[in-house]
């Protein structure tokens, strides 16, 4: 277990918001490079992730030194963040890493495609420059390198990947001619350089340079600009990409600001350019002024330069560069004295654009430039987006042909004031040009914010207002008996109220005002909610005194514990990950006097406060709980007691960053919570009225495949038993550990929630591959496999075993049919990817995807059925949304499923299956595979009558595949349309007959003829085979 202590004393002056510019993504991942990231006593920094997509996404953070190699002194990491569908994380670097001292790059990845983001950098008060995630290029070109008396550049190049490269660089004047010498260096993986320009040995200049830069290995690099504390950041940019017009989208002059319009030509040829200003209204503020940009040179040109004036005007509006369809680089410097940004140019206009982060606080706002360049006016529709992914703002505003909007976020949503998380979407009716400023209002800094483009499928959830709590005269301190009056806003039906996770019974007054009493509650920090309409209010913290003495001072902290991943080669030990430890019961104990004092919880992030008493002698810990008894993982060798990470501290002292972080085994138990939260996560996602079930999960080091005393750790397996909401998961290393097999974790709980919510009439039993299963086991198991697929937001399961986990066994859902599998209702292969292929969409279902929680709408149908299998979950489907019965058809019949929608059956073959005629003949045979669950195991049949006296008889008319005389004896068991038992025989022995006598009243019922039996002496199975002959006669 490693424990930190930190300072974070900055916290609280740097809670802010985070903006974006752009992601660089490839087809199945996301990954992000930016190229500085310092963190002193003067400087901090902080990253934005946008997750346009509708899962959650998983967004891993990672320090590199200037060696390559990952920053492990003094902070947590690498580091990973858990992001809401269509939400973002906003995230200081010190809360992000846990740590107050900070220096090298920072690379984002995430399994999960088109994620966009961010860096800022800067002190929050006179300084604040924002860094786009820097695309990794060949060949590139800064546009920008200035080292003046002013000004100082600095050039940071990172390395991606984990390959050596060699990297070029060079400098050249505005005339194309090079200025000092040309650098070679090595990069190693992961490395970056920080050259000044100094290192050129290129002799002092006023003017601007340009770098090229190329290397062996695509490479990101920034140049970061500091003049007299104002930071710039420019990117290093493509030299391929042609385009014969090109539009900076905010231009503004006059009023202490001289903008300046930098051009830089990537090619040995010379170009010419014109250049023209337009304002707010769309006139030209004079005619186009013509420049040649000599091969490899660049040019600088202020706004007296670009109009001909002999002094600045005022302008408010944008520049267009024109020229013949080649490369051209550079940036629009908009120079305000003291603050100094640099504006994009942009080849391209767009009719969605994201913006990751707004800012509106008292000293620091979001400008917000849009230009129209149509000759018709254009409709913006804007979307203001929280944090956890709902839309609690929008707006439409129309722009008028050939103009620039310029507003600023208060102006769009006024509520939004104080807003330092959410991001902004705007769906213009037009493709137009736009670009973010983030500025004090002091004047002190502007920062450039470019928008980022959504993926197609993207749009901003409908707008919705949750419920909101405000406390009427709200007390310092509540105690057990405290009656609070409550203001409640935006409650639809009738409100549920939450005191951490207990449900208190309220009492409403007139005018909406509703009471509730506290009741016995431990001291400490809790959490108040209340739920209505399908939607949860933020909790308000409410501080429970102790009854003897008041808390004179809150602690704040965070708490991590360490993730083993499973990869295809196994349990991957030597690249752990650190986790925050979501939602957690946070303790404090007196040594003193052995007993808690105050108990609180971590939030989303990780972070949580408490308060302490006046005490030099107490712990703080992170227990494998949530703050109620609802759900936790105990060791079951260890008198079921639950897993601590913990630290002393002295309650006099300030302590305003303690950090928890284990990175011993046992971060298994932590790692097991978090999965079942995302679990539970998931199915409040689909059905926001469901309370997921109290579960206590027993895993110890010692729970191992063998059977016996669960207190000595023989637990068979990891199973969940939804008799008794327990679960218990296998620890042992030598053998078998699911701790961090969170795909056998997931699974499993999928089968518990099934016999909740739905309906599971599986028998269970091993599966294999290949396998015919009987048409339960195949439902159950492969509706687990899909839903522990969704939960993980992942298609591929991995399973380790073996000492230290060395042997993984891994299936892909998007193989649809697999080598070896017999598709058909019978396969759980066949119906874990038939769901995943309409989750994800394909071209079978016209590439539209079905969202969780339609079926899970379907999947909660089931409940009424009985002998569930998939058949019957396409036909609730098929009722729910009768737009899909064009999809689920051909996924169906793809895998050998005849399903017809409106036909009953829907299949020609059902399960059971209905007799034809008073008399069927079959075979079945458990004696070949030894197993129970296939179905050659046992043969269900299903016949309806009128009602009277039944009789019906089993022949046993040969030995069927296993030719064995002495492993023939077959039963037949009688049961309704509930599958419950009505009548059994099982009397004969091998070879002779089974009768069951009895009198039925009308309806339909089910005989299964089985093939095995349970030896009562022993309580072994005892397998058979045989060919049969069933009679069902009715009088």
């Amino acid at each position: 277990m490693r424990v930190i202590k930190l300072d974070t004393l900055l916290r609280a002056v740097y809670t802010l918001g985070l903006p974006l510019i752009l992601a660089q993504a490839t087809s199945a991942q996301s990954v992000l490079n930016f190229a500085r990231a310092t963190v002193n006593d003067r400087l901090n920094g902080g990253f934005a992730v946008t997750n346009p997509t509708s899962n959650y996404a998983d967004v891993q953070f990672t320090v590199f030194g200037l060696d390559g190699n990952p920053v492990s002194s003094g902070l947590v990491n690498p580091v990973r963040y858990r992001v809401a569908p269509k939400g973002q994380i906003s995230m200081l670097a010190s809360d992000l890493f846990a740590s107050s001292k900070i220096d090298g790059w920072v690379q984002v990845t995430s399994p999960t495609s088109n994620l966009s983001g961010s860096y800022f950098s800067g002190d929050f008060a006179t300084m604040l420059g924002v860094a786009e995630s820097s695309p990794p290029l060949v060949t590139q070109v800064i546009p920008v390198i200035r080292d003046d008396q002013t000004t100082k550049t600095e050039i940071a190049i990172v390395n991606p990947a984990a390959t050596n490269g060699t990297v070029t660089l060079s400098l050249f004047n505005s005339g194309g001619e090079q200025s000092g010498t040309t650098l070679s260096q090595t990069i190693s993986g992961h490395a970056a350089l920080r050259l000044s320009t100094s290192a050129f040995t290129a002799s002092p200049t006023s003017e601007t340079l340009s770098a090229r830069i190329s290397a062996n290995v695509p490479v990101a690099a920034t140049a970061i600009l500091n003049r007299s504390g104002s930071l710039m950041f420019v990117p290093g940019q493509r030299v391929d990409q042609s385009a014969s017009m090109r539009i900076a989208a905010h231009f503004t002059s006059g009023n202490g600001f001289d903008p300046v319009l930098v051009l830089t030509n990537p090619t040995a040829s010379p170009t010419t350019v014109t250049v023209t200003a337009f304002g707010e209204t769309g006139a030209a503020v004079s005619a186009g002024r013509s420049f040649t940009v000599p091969g490899n040179g660049s040019i600088s040109a202020d706004t007296s330069t670009i109009t001909r004036q002999p002094f600045v005007p005022t302008v408010n509006g944008w520049l267009r560069i024109e020229s013949q369809n080649v490369p051209l680089n550079g940036v629009l410097i908009l120079d305000g004295n003291r603050a100094l940004t640099s504006i994009p140019l942009q080849a391209t206009a767009v009719d969605r654009m994201l913006y990751s982060q707004i800012f509106q606080t008292s000293d620091i706002a979001t400008g917000l430039f849009v230009v129209n360049t149509w000759a018709i006016a254009a409709t913006l529709d804007i979307s203001l987006v929280r944090g956890d992914g709902t839309t609690s703002a929008q707006k439409s505003i129309d722009l008028p042909s050939n103009s620039k909007m310029s507003t600023v976020m208060r102006d769009v949503f006024p509520n939004a004031a104080d807003q330092t998380s959410g991001y902004v979407v705007i769906r213009s009716s037009l493709p137009v040009y736009s670009v973010g400023i983030l500025a004090a209002n002091s004047g002190a800094f502007a920062s450039s914010i470019a928008p980022s483009r959504p993926p197609d499928t993207f749009a901003p959830n409908p707008t919705v207002a949750p419920p909101k709590i405000t406390i009427i005269d709200p007390p310092a301190y509540v105690q057990t008996g405290t009656t609070l009056r409550l203001l409640i806003e935006n409650l639809a039906g009738d409100g549920t109220f939450l005191l951490g996770d207990q449900v208190l019974p309220s009492r409403q007054s007139p005018f909406g005002i509703f009471l509730i009493d506290i009741p016995a509650i431990e001291p400490g920090l809790v959490n108040l909610r209340v739920r209505g309409g399908g939607m949860e209010s933020d909790p308000v913290t409410l501080r429970v005194a102790p009854s003897d003495n008041l808390f004179v001072q809150n602690i704040s902290g965070q708490a991590f514990y360490q993730k083993i991943d499973v990869t295809d080669a196994g349990l991957d030990l030597n690249h752990p990950v650190m986790v925050p430890i979501r939602n957690a019961r946070i303790e404090v104990l007196s040594r003193s006097s052995q007993s808690i004092v105050s108990v609180s919880q971590t939030d989303q992030a990780g972070h949580f406060e408490v308060p302490v008493s006046f005490d030099a002698n107490l712990t703080v810990r992170v227990v494998s709980r949530l703050r109620t008894a609802g759900l936790r993982v105990a060791d079951n060798t260890n008198l079921n007691a639950i897993y601590p990470i913990s630290i002393d501290i002295d309650g006099r002292q300030p302590n305003l960053g303690v950090v928890l972080a284990d990175t011993s085994r046992v971060s298994g138990a932590f790692n097991i919570l978090e999965i079942v939260q995302r679990a539970n996560e998931t199915i409040r996602g689909a059905d926001p009225s469901i309370d997921p079930p109290p579960l206590a999960i027993f895993w110890s080091t010692k729970n191992t495949r063998r059977t016996g005393n669960i207190a000595q750790g023989f637990v068979g397996t990891s199973f969940f038993n939804v008799a008794n909401n327990t679960a218990y998961i296998l620890g042992d290393r030598n053998d078998d550990s699911d701790e961090f097999d969170d795909s056998v974790i997931a699974h499993e709980y999928g089968h518990m929630i099934a016999a909740r919510f739905s309906r599971d009439d599986s028998p269970g039993g091993e599966t294999h591959l290949g396998d015919v299963l009987d048409p339960r086991v195949a439902w159950s198991e492969g509706w687990a496999n899909f839903f522990s697929a969704v939960v993980r937001n992942d298609s591929i399961w991995r399973d380790d075993s073996g000492p230290s986990g060395v042997n993984v066994y891994r299936f892909d859902l998007r193989d649809r049919i697999p080598a070896g599998d017999r598709p058909g209702y019978w396969s759980e292969t066949s119906v874990g990817t038939l769901l995943w292929e309409l989750y994800e969409g394909s071209d079978s279902t016209g590439n539209v995807r079905y969202p969780f929680s339609e079926i899970w709408t379907a999947f909660s149908d089931l409940r009424n059925d009985r002998f569930v299998y998939l058949p019957y979950f396409l036909e609730h489907f098929a009722a729910r949304y009768p737009a899909a019965i064009d999809a689920l058809q051909p996924v169906a019949q793809l895998r050998s499923i005849d399903f017809r929608a409106n036909v009953r059956p829907s299949v020609t073959m059902p399960f059971p299956r209905p007799m034809a005629g008073n008399t069927v003949t079959g075979y079945v045979d458990s004696v070949t595979p030894h197993r129970t669950n296939l179905m050659q195991s046992s043969h269900y049949w299903s016949f309806t009558t009128t009602g009277g006296a039944a009789s019906i008889r089993m022949d046993i008319t040969g030995l069927g595949p296993a030719g064995n005389p002495n492993a023939n004896d077959l039963d037949i068991f009688l049961m309704d349309m509930n599958g419950r038992l009505l009548d059994r025989s099982d009397r004969g022995l091998n070879g002779q007959s089974e009768l069951i006598s009895i009198r039925l009243p009308a309806g339909t019922y089910v005989v299964e003829v089985r093939g095995f039996y349970i030896k009562a002496e022993t309580g072994n199975v005892v397998f058979n085979s045989g060919d049969y002959r069933l009679t069902v006669a009715v009088q």
